[in-house]
């Protein structure tokens, strides 16, 4: 909706009238204008206000009578809809608000075949709001799940009105429900062959071509967009998306450096500079990007993750701590920040902190054997037998029957002197996988000596 939309010296004066209690005649033509920009704007009650204004002053006036039924269309009261819908039946049969409503009625009744003849009737009638009618038609067709015919529909109201927006944007959801590009690749060619100066078609063909990987074509697509619309910052973003999968890091940063004169929030923009910094190994330069984009915008969480990183790339892991602390708070249901911040805490041998991430991260992602696995490793590290045997028992062992487990259980009970139980431990690893027992015993030294203890059972 534009600006005069909403400055509307009508509505302003009608508004006026009711502050203060004054009574004003409106012809009906006017009182219709009024209504149907408070249904436009979602404003039930000043809609109600204005329908009751006017059914005082044109109590019998057929075009109020309609925007009864859109005003209780609009309020889902189907029912005293439907009785007004069939008193007008006889009298308003031929009007095109009239048909309209009540093709409107029977869309959310869910009868679209209903809907689609009462729209077609409309359009037999007045064809000055075909492209409105046709997407109208288009929807109903949605609704049955019949995208072809939807498609003809949109494709018939932007022929109407190519600078129709919601037909243009139909017409491409519709390709993309039938997953068909290349149509729609062609489609949009024949859009912008009599439309060369549509920006949306010129975007979307773009980002066609980037989906199919066709990266050359999609380059020259968002260069006509911008040389129709220099500050679109949308252009320029997958522009450099394409020149960033062709390898061409530095003229990515260039396209995206063009945006930051007249990009009001950046923050997403320095980010990708940083990202695309790193791929040309300059990680002082993609530091530089990625401080200037939490100051941005702090609350960035990918940007502290992405300078933590660079961080664990030059073995300052103190400092990717830090910075992955701050992605955590955050997003503390991110699982990868929590991966990370483990890494760099036993980088660090900060053991009892890992602990702390690690039994997160299994409240995160219980499913996960290797996060199960670090988790006891550490609290074995740290010589916190009893706790990994009742995190084995009563957590790891319940999601997985892996020999691993049953060898990290023996160890923890021949640490706390519970050698039967460790026997029957590690009796179970060996039954479910004798063929990691070398790598087991060189991590648990303790099970080389009571391996031998153990009789020769066959297994």
């Amino acid at each position: 909706m534009d600006e005069d939309f909403f400055n509307n010296e009508l509505i302003e004066n009608f508004e006026q009238m009711l502050d203060n209690r004054e009574y004003k005649y409106y012809d009906s033509e006017d009182l219709v204008e009024i209504i149907e920009f408070y249904i436009e704007v979602n404003d039930s009650e000043y809609a109600k206000r204005a329908l009751e204004y006017a059914e005082k002053l044109h109590p019998d006036n057929l075009d109020i009578k309609i925007k009864r039924i859109d005003y209780l269309l609009f309020n889902n009261k189907l029912k005293e809809a439907s009785l007004i819908i069939q008193e007008l039946k006889e009298i308003a049969s031929k009007e095109i608000d009239y048909l309209l409503v009540e093709a409107r009625f029977w869309g959310m009744k869910n009868i679209p075949k209903k809907a689609i003849r009462l729209y077609e009737e409309a359009l037999k009638i007045d064809d000055e709001e075909t492209d409105f009618i046709c997407n109208c038609i288009g929807n109903e067709y949605l609704n049955m799940d019949e995208v072809h015919s939807a498609l003809i529909a949109f494709k018939k109201a932007l022929k109407f009105n190519p600078e129709n927006d919601y037909s243009f944007y139909s017409i491409v959801q519709c390709y993309e429900e039938i997953n068909d590009e290349r149509d729609c690749i062609e489609f949009l060619k024949d859009h912008i062959e009599d439309n060369p100066y549509s920006e949306a078609a010129w975007l979307q063909l773009g980002l066609l071509y980037n989906h199919q990987k066709e990266y050359n074509e999609a380059i020259n697509s968002f260069d006509y967009v911008i040389a129709i619309n220099p500050n679109s910052i949308s252009a320029h973003a997958h522009k450099a998306n394409s020149l960033d999968a062709l390898g061409e890091f530095s003229n990515a940063i260039t396209t995206l450096e063009e945006t930051l004169e007249y990009d009001t929030s950046p923050a997403t923009t320095y980010l990708k500079i940083g990202e695309l910094y790193e791929k040309l190994d300059k990680p002082q330069k993609a530091l530089k990007a990625y401080h200037i984009c939490i100051k941005e915008d702090p609350q960035l969480d990918k940007a502290w993750a992405n300078i933590a990183s660079l961080y664990d790339k030059l073995t300052n892991f103190e400092e990717a701590e830090y910075y992955i602390n701050r992605a955590i708070e955050l997003d503390d249901k991110n699982v990868n920040y929590y991966k990370n911040s483990i890494y760099y805490l036993l980088k660090q041998m900060k053991f009892e902190e890992a602990v702390n991430k690690l039994e997160k991260l299994i409240e995160l992602d219980p499913l996960v054997f290797n996060s199960w696995y670090a988790y006891i490793e550490t609290l074995t590290a740290i010589g916190e037998y009893e706790q990994a045997i009742a995190i084995i028992i009563s957590g790891a062992l319940k999601n997985f029957n892996r020999a691993e487990l049953f060898y990290q259980l023996s160890n923890a009970y021949y640490e706390t002197n519970q050698d039967q139980l460790g026997d029957e431990a590690l009796t179970n690893a060996l039954l479910l996988d004798r063929s990691i027992k070398d790598d087991m015993l060189d991590s648990y030294p303790i099970l080389q000596e009571k391996i031998i203890n153990l009789n020769q059972r066959p297994l």
